[in-house]
């Protein structure tokens, strides 16, 4: 090897060592803090539980790196499962070694209708280099058409851009705001819905989101792996849609959509009732869940080249399921696994065969 040729691969390695140690010690560190708080309801992690935790961190996935975020799955059960999927180890075995760039697609939202195929997403209009595209045909329309599609039935719309993750850049549009400035950046524009009777009576704001989650099973086909509904915070209200940062969280049992009895707040804080609204989640079955996810799965095999797609679904006042977004890269499933895993352990198992 030439030494220039030499000197360069031995500084991307050193580069693409120092970003692997970083993307790891961003978990442990975030996953050192939610273990903490965990602890404050439900009392230390025991140190056996801990060193099993090690022991299949070492033994079955190959680093004691992986470890942290078995420690909060551990004390969220209060017992050890075999099979657990932790989020450093699913974030580049499975998304970036496995999805590679198919992982990344969902970002781009212009693309949704044209790849979904699907008549139950809010999508009212795609803005793209400046240019406006109505989702069915994808023919570039006018601007005065174009507000025709947002404006005819609405008195405002929303508009989220490429890569918004956690809620960041979503902004509201009245038609004299989109006449003043309409977005620069390429995203969606989508239709407010008008969410169910059920999500106001746990949260008097719009912007109840279900959270669905989805993997590809050994014969390629879709199933329902976990569920978890989110509700806004009075003092984070965005009155279009809730953010992650500051979310009440409860898990939703797939066979029957009942909420869990106990919710936990972004700091992981448990909670038997909304904090604001003080509803309680015990004995509430969420309306049509049967029936949002044989449509998630149907979607997702519409897409199969991503093992597993976080979905965010509305139900709306007919009781009809709108699928609000698709993520194939930021589907977080730490919750997921933490409160119902392990939910993904065939995923687990193929990344692990592999060479």
């Amino acid at each position: 090897m030439q030494p220039t040729l030499k000197i360069r691969s031995i500084a991307k390695r050193t580069i693409h060592a120092a970003v692997e140690a970083r993307y790891h010690a961003m978990h442990k560190k975030h996953a050192q803090q939610v273990l903490h708080n965990i602890e404050l309801d439900q009392g230390k992690l025991p140190p056996s539980l801990k060193a099993q935790c090690d022991h299949y961190a070492q033994q079955r996935l190959g680093h004691r790196k992986y470890a942290p975020w078995l420690y909060v799955y551990a004390a969220m059960q209060g017992t050890f499962k075999d099979g657990w999927l932790p989020c450093n180890y699913y974030g580049h075995a499975i998304v970036r070694d496995i999805d590679q760039g198919y992982g990344t697609i969902s970002d781009l939202k212009p693309l949704t209708n044209r790849l979904l195929l699907s008549n139950q997403l809010p999508d009212l209009l795609y803005v793209n280099n400046g240019y406006l595209i109505e989702p069915n045909n994808y023919h570039i329309v006018s601007n005065a058409r174009a507000t025709q599609l947002l404006f005819d039935e609405n008195s405002q719309v929303i508009f989220k851009p490429n890569a918004s993750i956690q809620g960041k850049g979503v902004r509201l549009y009245s038609q004299a705001q989109w006449a003043q400035a309409r977005p620069v950046s390429n995203g969606v524009v989508q239709k407010i819905i008008q969410q169910h009777d059920f999500f106001d009576a746990l949260f008097p704001h719009p912007g109840a989101t279900l959270r669905i989650t989805t993997g590809l099973d050994a014969t390629g086909q879709a199933s329902v792996r976990a569920a978890y509904l989110r509700l806004g915070r009075s003092q984070h209200n965005s009155a279009t849609h809730v953010q992650s940062n500051s979310a009440v969280r409860i898990a939703v049992d797939l066979h029957s959509g009942a909420l869990a009895n106990t919710g936990y707040l972004a700091n992981w804080r448990s909670c038997e009732r909304h904090p604001d609204s003080h509803a309680g989640f015990q004995g509430q079955v969420i309306p049509v869940f049967a029936q949002a996810c044989r449509t998630v799965e149907q979607l997702h095999n519409r897409y199969p080249f991503v093992l597993t797609i976080g979905w965010d679904v509305s139900i709306n006042q007919q009781a009809q399921v709108e699928i609000m977004e698709w993520n194939t890269a930021h589907n977080d499933i730490k919750f997921s696994e933490a409160s119902q895993g392990p939910c993904f352990k065939d995923i687990l198992d193929l990344s692990l065969q592999r060479p």
